[in-house]
């Protein structure tokens, strides 16, 4: 094939067709005519000798060789993406720029609103879109460029993805003040064990799984009431004997916090803290839009963490930086199903 005839706008065709598998819909998302993206889907079959996408019985179909060159595409794209970005200047008070974030319902409960706050001060127009997702369905999100920036705990990282330490946390445990076998603001191993458990699941804060510690020490812990948000919890354990498992930074976030106490997990070891990254792919590096938005995260983060620890007379989550204008890499343990 002679690079000289390839065109990168078929480039750009053939992601938006596999993406949504739909002629009308993918012209729409470049904004051509249907006629245009049919010419453009005739070359393609031309140059890769390929139908590439067939009628099925949900809409078109990729074939096989489609499939294969998705994210090789995708790659060419970004990188182009990168190479263009680097070199267009960027002014928060007048881009209209979009960006994709994801993050757990509690880290918007904890952070959302201050980020939101100073984008609307320095960025006026620009737009946020934000999106919950497990740590590994968003690592994936994150290759495939539908996410510009997540924050959360990300372990295993894929490559080419970066990522700064944000601040750490400790787990605690929360109960209602007025709890049977609470003795000042505290629990025993025994009552703790004893009392029927709330648990969140899937957790997506959080890289340390409670019922293998207690595994490995022969303890057991009884589950009764599984819930896939962080704000349920306080409702099911005020009023109740239940005992649930948060984040400390969380505990004075939660509505009516005065009725909840929050205390140490009685296990006789060491609970891992928790590290809080920001996560982006290496495409990115360079883009001077991302890196405003890296920025700000951190430092709205820094406000948001100072102010939720001064709420608890605990000091001050440590930020990390991305050394010499760079990204540094975190490592952090396994990701499991619930704390």
């Amino acid at each position: 094939m002679n690079l000289k005839s390839v065109d990168l706008n078929l480039l750009v065709a053939f992601d938006a067709l596999v993406t949504e598998r739909n002629v009308t819909r993918a012209a729409d998302r470049l904004g051509m005519t249907q006629s245009a993206l049919s010419h453009a889907l005739r070359r393609l079959r031309t140059m890769f000798a390929d139908p590439l996408l067939t009628r099925g019985p949900h809409g078109m179909e990729p074939t096989d060789l489609a499939l294969e060159l998705v994210q090789p595409i995708r790659g060419v794209l970004s990188e182009v993406h990168s190479i263009m970005t680097t070199r267009v200047a960027f002014d928060p008070a007048t881009t209209t720029r979009a960006f994709n974030l994801s993050m757990s319902d509690a880290m918007s409960i904890e952070v959302l609103p201050e980020i939101v706050r100073r984008i609307r001060d320095s960025a006026p127009k620009v737009d946020i879109v934000v999106t919950t997702a497990g740590p590994r369905s968003t690592c994936a999100r994150i290759v495939d460029d539908e996410i510009d920036l997540a924050v959360g705990v990300f372990p295993d990282q894929p490559r080419d993805v970066r990522s700064c330490e944000l601040y750490r946390d400790t787990l605690v445990c929360v109960a209602d003040r007025r709890h049977p076998r609470l003795r000042r603001g505290r629990m025993d191993e025994a009552s703790y064990l004893a009392c029927p458990h709330v648990t969140v699941a899937p957790n997506l804060d959080s890289g340390v799984q409670i019922d293998d510690i207690l595994a490995a020490l022969g303890l057991e812990r009884r589950v009764m009431a599984t819930v896939s948000h962080y704000i349920a919890v306080p409702g099911l354990v005020r009023g109740t004997d239940l005992v649930a498992h948060t984040r400390r930074g969380l505990v004075g976030l939660l509505r009516d916090p005065a009725d909840l106490v929050a205390f140490p997990i009685p296990v006789p070891v060491r609970v891992p803290e928790l590290s809080f990254v920001q996560m982006w792919h290496r495409r990115h590096d360079r883009d001077p839009g991302h890196r405003w938005l890296r920025d700000l995260v951190r430092s709205a983060i820094v406000g948001a963490g100072g102010a939720a620890a001064a709420a608890r007379g605990g000091p001050t989550a440590s930020v990390g930086q991305e050394a010499g204008g760079g990204p540094s890499r975190v490592t952090a343990r396994p990701a499991r199903r619930r704390v």
